[in-house]
């Protein structure tokens, strides 16, 4: 049968419609098995070489063959020649010897018996459409042994079909390798004990790690109102918009942005710092903004709360240390340390001194800038011990 121009095309956009919906490669493959008649059709992802398969999409096949082909036949698969050495998107089907062995000696292997005819698939079409050294992709259709070869128009379909499979899928692990990229660099973020908010220009965040989102929800300073940044008074998210929209717009003689303080009740401060993100940054996590992106990192100065259990494991501190060092952190007072802690002043300048001697300084406030600048001040904790 032949394929009229809009059936080709339909097709082809389904390959591309699945390159940003993973989901839709089943439609497109069962739209393919349909339209040259096969019992079953995949796209499956072959490592001969380590033994190793996946399939990223098939049709008419059940579940627990493709098991056992991950299992076990992946080993014993005859096409693996065909395969390994045909140039990309050369169709072939069984009818030819270097496809497949010819039926004489195909019929006498596991393969054949224990699996091919188990599914039903007798006479089968196919292309490698993507090499990557050992690892490749394939496109495939299959009949029963009630039907016949698949004929000259279906191997035509599938051959202008093939290089925009490979297309698809290239394009699809782009998207996927940007995606977890992004999950990780926004995960990062996330583990830190500073705020974090990346806005556009107008004002508008992005994201918040979660240090910044319980800072917005408590409005502790800074919240949002509309869905955009305010702060407590008209001249100071006048001056944050400013830093915002300077960074953000590449001002000269703004290279990184700027910094500005925030009033907080009680003569408190937060400390705010402003700076752009490059657009070929943005550009590669596909955030599609004209202007660029624009960072604010927020954090309020004073005694950190360290977790004792993590600063015990991470200097070789007793728990008692450990509990010692955290309140130290907090308060910077041995006194009042001691009696939060319930412990006499003596017990503590004892701890303390084996405290020194564990972490290499030399006195309370070298300990103290010490705890400040490790990693547990930067990365949030989880509970507290």
């Amino acid at each position: 049968m032949s394929y009229s121009g809009e059936d080709v095309l339909k097709l082809v956009g389904m390959t591309y419609d699945a390159a940003l919906d993973e989901s839709k490669w089943e439609s497109f493959i069962t739209a393919f098995a349909n339209a040259v008649d096969g019992k079953s059709a995949l796209l499956c992802s072959v490592d001969y070489d380590a033994g190793k398969a996946s399939f990223n999409a098939s049709y008419g096949f059940d579940p627990v063959l493709h098991e056992s082909y991950v299992n076990h036949f992946v080993h014993l698969d005859y096409f693996a020649t065909f395969f390994n050495t045909v140039p990309l998107n050369t169709v072939e089907t069984t009818e030819n010897s270097k496809f497949a062995l010819i039926p004489s000696a195909r019929k006498k292997t596991e393969f054949y018996n224990d699996y091919l005819r188990a599914s039903d698939s007798e006479y089968a079409m196919g292309a490698a459409v993507i090499r990557d050294g050992n690892h490749m992709v394939q496109f495939s259709a299959l009949r029963g042994r009630s039907a016949t070869g698949f004929d000259a128009d279906q191997m035509n379909l599938m051959s202008l079909l093939s290089p925009h499979v490979a297309r698809a899928v290239q394009v699809h692990r782009k998207i996927h390798s940007i995606t977890v990229e992004k999950e990780w660099a926004l995960g990062a973020l996330d583990q830190l004990r500073l705020s974090v908010i990346l806005t556009n220009i107008s004002g508008t965040p992005l994201f918040a790690n979660r240090a910044a989102e319980v800072l917005l929800a408590e409005g502790y300073g800074i919240g949002t109102r509309q869905g955009k940044l305010i702060l407590s008074n008209l001249s100071e998210t006048a001056r944050l918009y400013k830093l915002i929209d300077d960074a953000a717009k590449g001002v000269p003689g703004s290279t990184w942005g700027g910094d500005m303080r925030i009033a907080l009740p009680g003569g408190e401060c937060l400390h705010c710092v402003v700076t752009p993100i490059p657009l070929e940054f943005t550009a590669r996590w596909n955030i599609g903004l004209a202007s660029g992106c624009v960072a604010v990192f927020l954090s309020k100065p004073g005694g950190l709360q360290l977790p004792p259990q993590r600063l015990a494991e991470m200097y070789g501190l007793t728990p008692a240390e450990g509990r010692l060092a955290g309140r130290l952190a907090a308060l910077r007072n041995v006194l009042q340390a001691a009696d939060d802690l319930c412990i006499s002043v003596h017990t503590a300048r004892s701890q303390l001194k084996s405290i020194f001697a564990k972490t290499g300084v030399q006195s309370q406030s070298e300990l103290l800038v010490l705890l400040a600048t490790g990693t547990l001040a930067h990365c949030r904790s989880g509970k507290s011990v």
